[in-house]
């Protein structure tokens, strides 16, 4: 069960679920010092994945990219937490949105690792802290009801 303390969120996107790099992306957060205390396999409705993504809508030119990215099969869905600020050091262990950037910026994270380009980037993390709790609350409390 989610605790919706000092956590953020990170969701395994569906490409990545589908090329069975659920496991080694999880093995990552672990080893990085995070703790995982809930996790969940989604199928995100196309009408979900536009309520989640709505701050994006008319921001980035990739919205609808994003929504059917999330939409398109089962993503994996996980509160994040750890000792020290848990949603900056998991930010710096996702690196760049866009994987073909990360790959040249920052090389050991997720997307850098795992991801395609920029909507194929294997994970979702909260970009701000205020949104952190929203956000799991989102799947732990509102799609899995």
């Amino acid at each position: 069960t989610a605790s919706f303390q000092n956590c953020t969120l990170c969701i395994i996107k569906p490409h990545a679920v589908k090329e069975s790099l659920t496991g080694k992306i999880i093995k990552e957060i672990i080893a990085s010092g995070l703790k995982i205390t809930a996790l969940g396999l989604f199928n995100v409705e196309k009408a979900n994945a536009e309520e989640f993504y709505e701050v994006y809508k008319g921001v980035v030119r990739e919205y609808t990219q994003m929504v059917e990215q999330l939409s398109s099969g089962p993503c994996v869905a996980m509160e994040i937490t750890g000792e020290v600020d848990p949603h900056h050091t998991f930010r710096e262990l996702t690196g760049p949105s866009d994987s073909e950037i990360a790959r040249h910026l920052r090389p050991n994270t997720l997307r850098a690792k795992f991801g395609i380009d920029k909507i194929r980037n294997a994970v979702h993390c909260t970009d701000l802290p205020d949104d952190n709790i929203l956000e799991v609350e989102y799947f732990f409390k509102i799609l899995d009801y």
